[in-house]
């Protein structure tokens, strides 16, 4: 072949390999465009992924901490049904007593002239009737203002509920169910309203005022709950072992384990 045409050829070629390589580079370039871009969207839906997978774990927690506090609500229900009972049967029992009591000084006195019919009914009612019934009366007052405040917890109207509570506590400080409507505040503060602290406070009057009252565990484990709810860890650990120390056996003390394990 002659030189002219040889190099008629190679610039030929030339040109073709040089227009094949633009397209060849543009493609590359692309598909590195596109697996970075894949590449990104798969972290987004990983993130996402986490994001609701936490979302997830956050509302069954939530779930757990309401149906505790139900627990705790229905329990609470059974203790004051089984005080009330016990309430009565004390009271007829210290009933008959106090009468038979009564019966056996007036058969034991000496034999004197016989007063009057009517000023022996009027001693008699008023000794075997009158100071048993005024009592009878203010535990029954009592009773009555106790249960329309827990009817408010169970009507969900938590606010309410704490007034009444409250009111309760101050005008029956000394009463059997004081303890109670402290513990029933702590539980109205924090399910209805989220107010942590001033649960905590109502749970930590309960400890101070009521060392002996039933309630001590519940209200142990409460206000470590309460404590956790405020980021306060530390002050959580001495109240959950406190409660395991003090209270072993109670079914206080089985929760207070398990919340403990997961502060560990």
């Amino acid at each position: 072949m002659k030189p002219a045409a040889l190099a008629c050829l190679s610039v030929a070629l030339i040109a073709t390999q040089t227009g094949i390589a633009g397209p060849l580079e543009d493609a590359v370039t692309r598909v590195n465009e596109l697996n970075h871009l894949v590449q990104s969207q798969n972290e987004r839906l990983t993130q996402l992924e986490a994001k609701l997978q936490n979302q997830g774990l956050l509302g069954l927690l939530n779930q757990i901490e309401t149906l505790k506090s139900e627990v705790s609500r229905l329990r609470g229900a059974q203790e004051e049904q089984t005080y009330r009972q016990e309430a009565a049967d004390k009271r007829t029992k210290d009933l008959f007593f106090d009468l038979d009591e009564r019966i056996k000084e007036i058969a034991n006195r000496p034999v004197s002239a016989p007063p009057p019919v009517d000023s022996i009914r009027l001693q008699t009612s008023q000794s075997l009737v009158v100071s048993p019934l005024m009592q009878k009366a203010d535990s029954e007052s009592e009773t009555t203002a106790y249960e329309i405040a827990h009817g408010l917890i169970k009507s969900g109207k938590y606010r309410e509920a704490v007034v009444a509570f409250q009111k309760f506590v101050s005008q029956y400080p000394s009463g059997p169910l004081a303890a109670n409507a402290l513990y029933w505040i702590g539980i109205s503060q924090v399910t209805g309203l989220s107010n942590f602290k001033a649960a905590a406070e109502s749970y930590t009057r309960l400890l101070e005022e009521y060392p002996n009252s039933p309630k001590v565990p519940d209200a142990l484990l409460s206000l470590a709950r309460a404590q956790i709810q405020m980021e306060e860890k530390e002050l959580a650990l001495v109240t959950l072992n406190r409660l395991l120390t003090n209270h072993a056996t109670s079914k206080a003390a089985e929760n207070g384990k398990k919340l403990l394990a997961t502060l560990n």
